[in-house]
């Protein structure tokens, strides 16, 4: 019988030769990083979808608003119409995590374009309306509006449905891990009145 001591530098060469194994070892290795590949990738196209609902929303409520027969919509249908964008985010609950800003502008001839009227609904905090925030005054409108000289964006009596939409996106699975914090994206959409000369709409 081989004493321990004959044995042991055998057991340990055979055990150093041993590659048994080591595939799952590098398996065990790499996996929280393809595991955050993963989830990055799931966050990532969350994040383009919801940037895509937000799109629609924006262009869907200034689209509807704009083909208004009425120059002075109800508090019934604005509200209808502002609710509606629950119903376009779905799958997305944005309930309680949205801010819907709907503003009528009209220009004046020398000076910048008017605010007509604006409804708020929802809140986010830190976040506001980048056209203008009183009724009765200026609008200040993107620079892809050509300024025709102090501050006229718009001709004299053009109006113009500008509708902004604001949504607090809150990482699904790597916001509690600190990778990701909340993001606020932001759409807007601008359409013209298609039958009248003026929309005007409660603020609420």
């Amino acid at each position: 019988m081989k004493s321990a001591r004959y044995c042991r530098p055998s057991f340990l060469n055979r055990f150093a030769r041993d590659r048994q194994g080591i595939a799952m070892a590098e398996f065990a290795l790499f996996l929280p990083v393809l595991a955050l590949l993963a989830a990055g990738s799931f966050e990532v196209a969350r994040y383009a979808l919801m940037t895509q609902k937000l799109d629609r929303i924006a262009a869907t409520l200034s689209d509807l608003i704009a083909r208004s027969g009425s120059e002075a919509i109800s508090e019934t249908e604005i509200t209808n119409i502002i609710d509606s964008a629950i119903y376009m985010a779905q799958p997305f609950d944005i309930s309680g995590e949205n801010l819907i800003i709907l503003t009528s502008v009209q220009g004046r001839s020398g000076e910048s374009p008017e605010i007509l009227s604006q409804r708020v609904a929802g809140a986010l905090d830190g976040v506001s309306s980048k056209i203008g925030d009183t009724v009765g005054g200026d609008a200040t409108l993107p620079s892809v509006f050509p300024d025709a000289g102090s501050g006229e964006t718009l001709k004299d009596g053009e109006t113009l449905i500008v509708a902004e939409v604001y949504y607090n996106f809150r990482p699904f699975l790597l916001g509690d891990l600190g990778f990701f914090g909340d993001m606020k994206i932001r759409s807007q959409a601008f359409f013209r009145p298609r039958f009248t000369d003026t929309i005007t709409f409660p603020s609420g």
